[in-house]
């Protein structure tokens, strides 16, 4: 019962300060650097970390703030630790625009318009004003800030699109619990206007459609053995996530660790050069 109970505080812990999210960035960060085979520099690393960091844990003290009549355990989290929470915000920051400007400037130079593009709509969410539903826009900005140390955005071929299938599909499942704020907060998500099994209807047709085009791209696309075992296993995690019910945290935590299997044709690659 003890190991259990400490289990569920640690994942729940976890879950609060987005280290759920960050291990999944590195774990798409490592399966595309492999599969493009283009090496990633630790600065470049750090400045993802850093930055995918501080941009959710603002967010989450930004909904903690707005939570008026009902405050979510997160909420609670975040309103009593606030003072150590910015402080490591700010850390986070700092370290962020460090890094950026000394180690990764003609990276963020060379991308500027991208990142006009996603400062501009995350201006248009928090104003309420974005013409586009929230899913789509987090699902896109992420997918092309992944894409973006690789420089592959006019050679996208059929993978890249499997992985924004399954991001939008994550993305659908996890807002798909925070459809009360959102009415409340007015906030454009197409999950609004869904039902909740509709919603978790729509997410399995689109894990569907991933999973065709998986099998599709490794009898005819000639996709190796551990880059479709990495997708695969990614697609059916967040399969079995589809059909669970819970509370919030651990749902939204298991939906977005469902990202790790993209780490096994790194563990491979490792393992194969080993004497």
């Amino acid at each position: 019962m003890f190991p259990n109970r400490f289990i569920f505080r640690l994942g729940k812990f976890g879950s609060f300060l987005a280290l759920d999210v960050v291990l999944s960035v590195v774990a798409n960060l490592s399966f595309f650097s492999l599969y493009l085979n283009q090496p990633i520099r630790p600065s470049l690393i750090i400045f993802y970390i850093s930055s995918v960091w501080a941009l959710y844990l603002a967010d989450h003290l930004w909904d903690a703030f707005r939570e008026k009549e009902r405050v979510s355990d997160r909420g609670k989290f975040y309103l009593s630790f606030r003072q150590e929470i910015v402080s490591f915000l700010i850390f986070l920051v700092f370290t962020s625009l460090f890094i950026g400007i000394h180690f990764e400037f003609s990276f963020l130079e060379k991308n500027l318009p991208l990142l006009i593009a996603f400062v501009f709509s995350i201006y248009l969410i928090v104003k309420n004003h974005s013409p586009i539903p929230k899913e789509i826009l987090v699902s896109a900005f992420y997918c092309l800030g992944l894409l973006a140390p690789f420089g592959s955005f006019g050679g996208l071929d059929l993978v890249f699109w499997i992985f924004f299938i399954h991001v939008f599909a994550n993305v659908l499942l996890t807002y798909n619990t925070d459809r009360e704020f959102d009415l409340l907060h007015n906030t454009f998500t197409m999950t609004r206007y869904l039902k909740p099994k509709t919603v978790k209807t729509l997410t399995q047709i689109l894990l569907g459609l991933g999973s065709f085009c998986l099998l599709w791209a490794s009898i005819w696309g000639n996709l190796s053995f551990w880059f479709l075992l990495g997708l695969g296993f990614t697609y059916i995690w967040l399969g079995v996530c589809s059909f669970l019910t819970g509370r919030e945290h651990p749902f939204k935590s298991f939906c977005e660790l469902s990202y790790l299997p993209m780490f096994l044709p790194q563990i491979f690659f490792f393992f194969s050069l080993l004497p």
